[in-house]
């Protein structure tokens, strides 16, 4: 009995001593302010009719920029072209503004916060109002984590959060177009290109396939030269070398280096021609439609060093499986086999490819079998290429030891390719392609057994 008691008393006094604990904790917060402001929407207006954005930084140039049809053009303190998306940006993060907190209602001294002479002023002009929008920042809080501002239209101080400032402090080259071509990948229609290792050019077809048209009309790589087109279309501007340049021969452009010129599906041409290095890993170049020389960093001089190489289709063929519908195989001494894909769908709906030889005889085949020779042709890459091959005798291709033509779906061209052996080296032919291929002998006939045993 004496041991219960003792339990219950200790359970008592825990409890107490708990409750004693939150009280003391709960009693220290501060008490919830009734009515306290929360954040507050600075402006409110259609950021699509925005029509112009000034920025005036205390001691420095001014900023202003105006939107003329869809475009954004810049006019102080210099009248360029200037970047959409930048002057789109400033705009959002104008709309999203939001005060933090009142910090006076009715200050004595606006020069207390640095008001007085604002630190900067952001206004946009939005069509259909009377009055700009305008927002004046004075100096940050004790902290630096915010702001102070007001509109001129009010007497009150309130906080913006520093980062929410940060958005509008540029410079006009963070505003000004830099982008050396201007134009999308997929409205390029041709390319050339000159430099020390020679010229050269390419085009694409109507099927959106790209091939070089000289010094030799061989296919290019789609992912490289869909890549380096994602070079161009990113390029922009480092610095400004010259705004207006009398005599490009300081700049090394009154005898370029190199040139890329590209045609577009609209038949216009943008040409850029690029000089000599102002500094490491750096070059001048040039719109040949402009006087501005600018200064862009050195990746693609990089990529254009590799010379057209680069762009080639180094594989025999690209292939995906799940592309091809059918295809045909050749080899040495057998007659010709057709094998055809077809599609069904199982118990689950989910639907599966299958594999069969149609001719000479019928026979179903192991799908994965299949898709494993398929994936083989893209693993086989050209060691080297010859521009200026000899009769196909000379490379086993008068009668091939593989010829596989491919039909795919959807549309797509039917291709082929062709390997040949002789003295004991592996060679290969594509279709509407110059150049002979001279590939790795083992994985060639690796690629011929894989096929062979189909």
């Amino acid at each position: 009995m004496k041991a219960t008691f003792v339990k219950t008393y200790v359970a008592v006094a825990l409890l107490g001593g708990l409750a004693a604990y939150i009280y003391f904790v709960e009693s220290k917060k501060p008490a919830t302010v009734e009515g306290e402001k929360k954040k507050e929407k600075l402006f409110t207006f259609d950021k699509a009719k925005a029509r112009e954005i000034t920025l005036a930084p205390k001691g420095a140039d001014g900023l202003h920029l105006v939107k003329e049809g869809g475009s954004w053009k810049m006019t102080a303190p210099a009248s360029v072209a200037a970047d959409g998306s930048e002057a789109d940006s400033l705009v959002m993060s104008f709309e999203g503004l939001e005060s933090d907190e009142t910090i006076d209602e009715k200050p004595a001294k606006l020069s207390d916060y640095g008001l007085e002479k604002p630190r900067n002023s952001i206004s946009v002009v939005v069509e259909g109002t009377k009055e700009p929008l305008t927002l004046l920042v004075g100096d940050k809080t004790p902290d630096s984590a915010a702001v102070y501002a007001k509109l001129p239209s009010q007497a009150k101080v309130f906080t913006i959060a520093s980062y929410a400032e940060g958005s509008f402090t540029k410079k006009p080259f963070d505003l000004r177009d830099r982008s050396l071509f201007h134009m999308k990948r997929d409205a390029v229609k041709t390319v050339e290109i000159t430099g020390p290792d020679g010229a050269y050019a390419l085009a694409r077809s109507d099927k959106g396939e790209w091939a070089f048209t000289k010094p030799v009309a061989t296919k290019a790589g789609r992912w490289s030269i869909d890549s380096f087109l994602g070079t161009l279309e990113n390029l922009k501007m480092e610095s400004v070398a010259a705004e207006e340049a009398k005599d490009l021969k300081p700049f090394g452009l009154d005898k370029p280096a190199r040139t890329v010129a590209l045609g577009l599906v609209d038949g216009s041409t943008q040409k850029i021609e690029i000089g000599s290095s102002p500094a490491d890993k750096k070059y001048n170049v040039r719109d040949v439609a402009k006087s501005l020389v600018a200064v862009i960093p050195n990746a693609l001089v990089d990529d254009l060093a590799k010379g057209m190489k680069e762009l080639r289709e180094k594989r025999v063929l690209d292939v995906a499986a799940y592309d091809v519908e059918a295809f045909e195989v050749e080899t040495s001494g057998s007659p010709k086999r057709i094998f055809v894909r077809t599609s069904s769908k199982d118990k689950d709906g989910i639907e599966v490819s299958k594999w069969k030889r149609t001719a000479p005889d019928t026979k179903d085949l192991e799908t994965n079998k299949v898709q494993d020779a398929l994936f083989k042709v893209g693993g086989v890459e050209t060691q080297e290429f010859l521009d200026a091959p000899a009769a196909d005798s000379t490379y086993g291709l008068d009668a091939p030891a593989l010829k596989v033509s491919v039909r795919y779906a959807a549309g797509k061209p039917a291709t082929w390719f062709a390997i040949g052996k002789k003295d004991g080296v592996a060679y290969a032919r594509r279709p509407d392609d110059g150049a002979v291929l001279k590939l790795d002998s083992t994985k060639a006939e690796d690629l011929i057994k894989a096929f062979t045993d189909l």
